[in-house]
């Protein structure tokens, strides 16, 4: 249903030349009250908006943020975690090669005897030949 707007009929012909001034100057007043307030609304809204739009980027910075930190500490105990296996082997590398090191000495002794008790067995026998 389609309501119809009653217009207001003002007294104009009972006012005079004054109320009439008067009353103009009292409109004109308001219209351009009621248009600084508009503006300085309209000024408010878009500082508000880009305040929150910067208050959006910032938290979005801040989420990025966050994240690269997390993905960081998963690298870093990942690395942290191969840097202990690494020394570990490293330890079990060196002990091995300890072992390693006695063993080719006692190797090298026992060659070294040998060549030695050879010597010993070939000057017996040119000691008994020359007897």
């Amino acid at each position: 249903m389609k309501s119809k707007i009653k217009k207001l009929k003002l007294p104009l012909s009972k006012m005079t030349g004054n109320e009439k001034n008067y009353a103009a100057v009292l409109m004109e007043n308001m219209n351009s009250n009621v248009k600084a307030f508009w503006e300085v609304l309209s000024g408010v809204k878009e500082r508000g908006d880009a305040t929150f739009e910067q208050v959006g980027l910032l938290t979005e910075k801040i989420d990025i943020l966050e994240a690269g930190q997390a993905i960081t500490n998963k690298r870093l105990d990942s690395i942290e975690f191969k840097l202990d296996e690494l020394i570990r082997e490293i330890s079990f590398i060196k002990e091995e090669i300890r072992v390693l090191k006695t063993s080719l000495s006692a190797k090298a002794d026992k060659e070294k005897l040998e060549v030695l008790e050879f010597k010993i067995v070939r000057i017996e026998k040119y000691l008994k030949l020359s007897q």
